[in-house]
C-alpha cells in the first residue's frame, strides 16, 4: 500500500474518514433529532475540509476533474446547510437536504473508490489504462446505489411535515431543525 503523503494529504486523509463515519452514522440515524443536527454539523465541517484541502493536492501538477468534483462537493455542502438551516423554499427544503447531502457522500465514496484502486498493490493494477473498467464498474454500482438511497429517503420524506411546534416551544430562531416524525411502518414494509 503507497501511503506517500504530504502533511496535506495527511489532513485530507483524516478529514476524509471522518466525514466517511459521520456520514453513515447520519445515514442510519433517526433523522430531526438533536444528535442528527450535531452530527451533521461535525459532518458539514470535515465533508468542507475534504474539499477544501483536496483543493490544494497537485499530484499532476495541475488543476483536473478531481478538484472540479471537490467544488461541487463544498457547493453541495453548503446547499445542504441552506435547506436544512433556513428550511427554504417551504415545500421542498427537506428533499433538497437530503438530496445534497446524499450527493456529498456519493462524491466522498467515489473518491476513495478511485484512491483505493490507485494505492492498494493488489487493486493497482486493475486501474491501469484510463477509462479503467475496474473503476468505471465500481463507479457505476456505487452511483446505482446513491440513486436507490435518494430515491428511498425522498420517497420515506414525502409529504412529511414538520411537527407543530407550540410557541413557547418554539426554535426557529435557535437554528435547530424540526424533529422529522419517523414514518408508520406498516406489514408490507
Amino acid at each position: 500500500m503507497r501511503l506517500d503523503l504530504s502533511l496535506l494529504g495527511w489532513i485530507h486523509t483524516s478529514a476524509c474518514l471522518a466525514a466517511l463515519a459521520l456520514g453513515a452514522i447520519n445515514l442510519v440515524a433517526r433523522k430531526g433529532t438533536s444528535l442528527h443536527r450535531r452530527i451533521g454539523q461535525c459532518y458539514l465541517l470535515a465533508i468542507l475540509l475534504v474539499g477544501v484541502t483536496s483543493l490544494g493536492i497537485y499530484r499532476q501538477h495541475r488543476f483536473f476533474f478531481p478538484h472540479w468534483l471537490a467544488i461541487a462537493t463544498i457547493v453541495l455542502a453548503a446547499l445542504a446547510y441552506a435547506f436544512a438551516r433556513f428550511r427554504r423554499p417551504r415545500p421542498l427544503w427537506l428533499h433538497g437536504h437530503i438530496t445534497s447531502t446524499v450527493l456529498t457522500y456519493y462524491l466522498l465514496l467515489g473518491g476513495g473508490v478511485n484512491e483505493v484502486f490507485l494505492r492498494v498493490d493488489l487493486l493497482r493494477p486493475l486501474a491501469r489504462g484510463f477509462p479503467s473498467p475496474a473503476i468505471g464498474l465500481t463507479q457505476v454500482v456505487l452511483m446505482m446505489l446513491t440513486l436507490i438511497m435518494l430515491i428511498r429517503f425522498n420517497a420515506r420524506f414525502s409529504g412529511k411535515r414538520a411537527p407543530a411546534v407550540p410557541p413557547s416551544e418554539d426554535r426557529s430562531n435557535t437554528g435547530q431543525p424540526p424533529t422529522i416524525p419517523a414514518p408508520e411502518r406498516s406489514l408490507a414494509s
